[in-house]
């Protein structure tokens, strides 16, 4: 009998090593892949770190914010507001439309803005890098293939 138990009870301490192993071979695989997805982010300092986080937060609260157009113009765009966008490369190195900034410029023609001084929104990857464009509400943005319903003022950043 007590050879019944004893062998018993070493199967199951066995079996539970066993079952510990598999599952810290799958927290293994499992903590490389998002090591690996996240290098950028782990490896990011102080302000930067703490930027990205803050970002993360307002997504995590809001996430229909982001819009994925990485297929259509390769670049995530945070919408935080109807008139207001960021655009982010999804590949910066391929482009020197790192980011893009749209606002709406309906407060601006109100103070006097003269859209015909600013250069028309060219296609997407034909920005100047620190050059302000113009869109007018009703035109096809060519960034996006959508019409804007407000008047737009853009500019590009090349963080290179």
């Amino acid at each position: 009998m007590f050879k019944v138990t004893f062998a018993s009870a070493l199967l199951v301490i066995t079996s539970g090593m066993s079952a510990q192993t598999r599952s810290t071979d799958a927290g293994s695989a499992e903590l490389a892949r998002i090591q690996s997805e996240y290098a950028d982010v782990l490896a990011l300092q102080e302000t930067a770190k703490a930027e990205v986080l803050a970002i993360a937060r307002v997504l995590r609260a809001k996430p229909e914010m982001a819009i994925d157009r990485t297929k259509a113009a390769g670049e995530y765009c945070f919408k935080s507001s109807l008139g207001t966008m960021v655009h982010y490369a999804s590949q910066p190195e391929a482009t020197a439309e790192d980011v893009v900034y749209e606002f709406d410029a309906t407060q601006l023609l109100a103070a006097g803005l003269d859209p015909q001084r600013i250069p028309k929104l060219p296609a997407l990857g034909n920005m100047e890098p620190g050059k302000w464009y113009f869109l007018p509400s009703g035109v096809i943005d060519p960034h996006h293939q959508h019409v804007l319903a407000t008047p737009t003022i853009a500019i590009a950043v090349n963080v290179k």
